[in-house]
């Protein structure tokens, strides 16, 4: 086999090995965004959650200075009829506006009950829910950080292999490098073997003057099909 068929052929190894390493960098990348994507969603979730608690607190104080506010009413209705100084129509007005009052005031206690309960089994609820979501976060950044740790190891990698490719590089001849590339362009394997008679890039039978040339240590032989380099293993 010729030496600068060799030389490519080990520049194709290193070029593939690039590829897939970075294919693998820009698969972690892309974990790694998902992966930070569900922790903000985590995040939104909790405010919603802390959002939906304060609302409750808030309407719970709102019942509450409702009922304050009735009673209030209701004291000041009750220090009117008990100067006993005003008339009977406006007694039963003072009266029926007291009824009024006290049974409003009973419904709103009754409602500010109801939202209390509600704001402690949200409470409760809310103990699990934070434990629960720390916990998925906490899973999803150590998850984050082994990604980066693979990536660095990726990207160390690929410094050794770009050195590797340029030692490569400084023993192949200038034409012959713009060939690979030209090829490689096209095809990841611009390099291959003939096996049968048949090159194993376009799967089509190559002339026996190509085998020939592709068995001298002394020529590069090339596909007449898709004109990648040849050679005989």
């Amino acid at each position: 086999m010729n030496k600068n068929v060799e030389k490519l052929l080990k520049l194709q190894e290193i070029d593939d090995t690039i590829r897939k390493k970075d294919l693998r960098i820009g698969k972690l990348e892309q974990r790694k965004d998902k992966l930070e994507e569900e922790i903000d969603l985590l995040k939104e979730k909790e405010k919603e959650r802390e959002e939906r608690l304060k609302k409750l607190k808030e309407k719970s104080e709102e019942k509450n200075r409702e009922v304050d506010e009735l009673q209030n009413q209701i004291e000041k209705y009750q220090e009117r009829l008990d100067e006993g100084i005003i008339s009977f129509k406006e007694t039963e007005a003072l009266e029926e506006k007291i009824e009024h009052s006290t049974n409003r005031m009973e419904k709103l206690e009754d409602e500010a009950i109801d939202i209390m309960m509600e704001i402690d089994r949200t409470k409760e609820e809310r103990k699990k829910q934070k434990s629960e979501t720390s916990e998925a976060i906490k899973k999803k950044k150590e998850k984050i950080a082994d990604l980066e740790d693979e990536k660095e190891k990726m990207a160390n990698d690929l410094q050794e292999l770009k050195k590797d490719k340029e030692d490569v590089l400084e023993g192949i001849p200038e034409r012959l490098i713009s060939q690979y590339d030209r090829l490689r362009s096209a095809n990841n394997d611009p390099v291959v073997q003939i096996k049968n008679g048949v090159c194993q890039g376009c799967q089509m039978s190559v002339s026996k003057n190509t085998i020939k040339r592709a068995r001298d240590s002394q020529e590069i032989a090339t596909c007449e099909n898709c004109s990648r380099i040849l050679f005989i293993g």
